[in-house]
């Protein structure tokens, strides 16, 4: 069979095995055929060694567990391609994803990092997004920025992205907590060539076993870092500045609204870059501490109440 030069489908995994098989055949069933390799982290189990030799995609195992962050970046060192996509064990990909990538990169060879559109699988079907994304060609990140200030909860669609290797050499320097991905992205976007299709190219599952879910802090309080520390920054116009810490204040209420007191505690204790900057946020704003001065359900209620009455857009 032959494979694109161009692209590599990575899936790192572990332990994790019911949505596997769905996912790989996704993978394998493209359009454009490309070269699909599985990074496996070490599991207690041989399941994805023998779905791989009955599907002959070559399968490598880490002799050790190396983190979710170090497992993906294996799929960057094993790929042979120039373009790796990380594509999640729970995730699906539709039949014409590598074709669309193939397409946009004869026109525009110059791109760093290819993103489409996405849709939600839930236990109710799929479920569009309330994400907005700058689709089309963009010689560097700009409209990745303004868009991450000024529309809904960040979102850009890193787990829907095929990225070149040479730009993804400065990954590895984020990877230490939380959204390492969207800290990445955000940080280095200036320097990178994007193009968005806008046809939903990736299918998201959204369960209960996600990492985001049973981590929320961590990756909670990764919001209002990007919104305060890297996205305000970078851009000149007040009003984006002022949304931006707008953002930020309402991502911290929200970690409040979802975090035990305890969960708050051990976090600014011994988290040193987002605990720090937890802590100094508090310090610096009074309403913030006033607010996580008061019991979580009555913050989560309130911080509920006024997203569904938009009271205030948040």
């Amino acid at each position: 069979m032959e494979f694109t030069k161009l692209l590599t489908i990575s899936m790192p995994v572990y332990e994790r095995k019911d949505f596997f098989v769905q996912a790989i055949d996704s993978a394998l069933n493209q359009t454009v055929k490309c070269r699909v390799i599985v990074s496996d982290n070490c599991s207690s189990h041989d399941f994805f060694e023998k779905v791989c030799q009955e599907k002959g995609v070559e399968y490598f195992r880490n002799e050790s567990n190396i983190g979710m962050a170090g497992n993906f970046a294996k799929g960057f060192e094993r790929a042979q391609t120039p373009y790796v996509l990380n594509l999640q064990d729970d995730d699906q990909l539709d039949p014409t994803y590598v074709e669309s990538f193939i397409k946009a990169h004869e026109e525009h060879p110059d791109i760093d990092i290819f993103f489409s559109d996405f849709v939600s699988l839930t236990n109710k079907g799929k479920r569009p997004h309330k994400h907005t994304f700058p689709f089309g060609y963009m010689k560097t990140g700009e409209k990745i920025i303004e868009y991450g200030i000024k529309y809904y909860k960040l979102g850009f669609p890193y787990i829907a992205s095929a990225i070149k290797k040479e730009a993804a050499e400065s990954l590895a320097k984020y990877s230490g907590f939380g959204s390492y991905d969207w800290v990445w992205i955000y940080s280095e976007a200036l320097n990178f060539s994007f193009y968005g299709d806008s046809r939903p190219l990736y299918v998201f599952r959204d369960h209960d076993n996600q990492d985001t879910k049973n981590n929320s802090v961590k990756y909670g309080i990764t919001m209002p870092y990007i919104y305060d520390e890297i996205l305000k920054p970078q851009v000149d116009d007040p009003q984006l500045k002022k949304t931006a810490s707008k953002k930020a204040f309402w991502e911290i209420v929200n970690v409040k609204a979802h975090s035990s007191k305890k969960e708050l505690k051990d976090f600014i204790n011994n988290n040193e870059l987002y605990g720090k900057y937890l802590k100094r946020k508090l310090e610096q704003t009074l309403w913030l501490r006033i607010i996580y001065s008061v019991p979580r359900a009555v913050v989560y209620f309130g911080y509920k109440t006024i997203g569904k009455l938009n009271i205030i857009k948040i």
